[in-house]
């Protein structure tokens, strides 16, 4: 339970102040005003006079505005920015779709590597991602990255696939994730070694060839099997 701000007991002064008090109250005010329970009808209301007054719409825009809530709050109310637009009516210049489903994929991603460094730890192989760079140790023998790619559909109803390899940090394998049509799972996965890869990027379509699909798998199971360590019993 929150307990609103007139049951606090404090005392005034009793640290010094790192902002001007001013600028403290004033930025306090804006809190409040964004920390409002507003129905879905005010906050379409407010995003309508938002889209009157400017003309246009975007995350920085509804972000500017001091008496509504973040960009981040029509997200988690209605799904997507997008979903929210078009329940007022308004439909950008642009198709910004792929905008949210990077999004999405971006927090996506951790569950994925989460899940890949489970199944190589059942396999009984080691694994540890390094924080900053992202990449995976295996066994103290080879690294790997996770990348996933957005699926989407050509103007002739083809599906598609933009795999980037990270040329800078060069892991021995890259476990480029296609994920589904709807991009809300990983529809197979491609183990690409990094010595089979002159390219910087790869172009994918449902069918690649030999030259591509022979690093195609339905599953991991085969990466957690060449990452895995067999138990070996001692002999009396």
């Amino acid at each position: 339970m929150v307990n609103p701000r007139e049951m606090w007991i404090r005392a005034e002064g009793a640290y010094p102040a790192i902002v001007d008090e001013a600028l403290f109250l004033r930025a306090r005010e804006i809190v409040d005003a964004r920390s409002q329970h507003f129905t879905d009808a005010e906050l379409l209301e407010a995003l309508r006079a938002v889209l009157k007054h400017k003309g246009v719409l975007s995350g920085l825009i509804i972000d500017e505005q001091d008496n509504l809530p973040s960009s981040s709050a029509f997200r988690s109310r209605f799904g997507s920015l997008l979903r929210a637009y078009q329940m007022i009516g308004y439909e950008p210049e642009r198709d910004y779709r792929y905008v949210e489903i990077n999004r999405a994929l971006r927090q996506a991603h951790p569950g994925i590597v989460a899940r890949i460094l489970d199944g190589i730890a059942e396999r009984g192989g080691q694994a540890v991602q390094d924080p900053e760079t992202g990449l995976i140790r295996i066994n103290d023998e080879f690294t790997a990255s996770v990348v996933l790619a957005r699926c989407f559909e050509t103007q002739g109803g083809s599906l598609r696939w933009r795999i980037r390899l990270d040329t800078g940090l060069v892991p021995d394998i890259t476990i480029a994730v296609r994920m589904d049509e709807l991009n809300s799972g990983p529809r197979d996965y491609y183990l690409l070694p990094s010595i089979d890869m002159t390219m910087a990027r790869l172009r994918l379509a449902e069918q690649n060839g030999l030259s591509l699909d022979a690093y195609r798998f339905d599953t991991l199971d085969y990466f957690y099997a060449l990452a895995g360590r067999a138990r070996i019993t001692e002999a009396a």
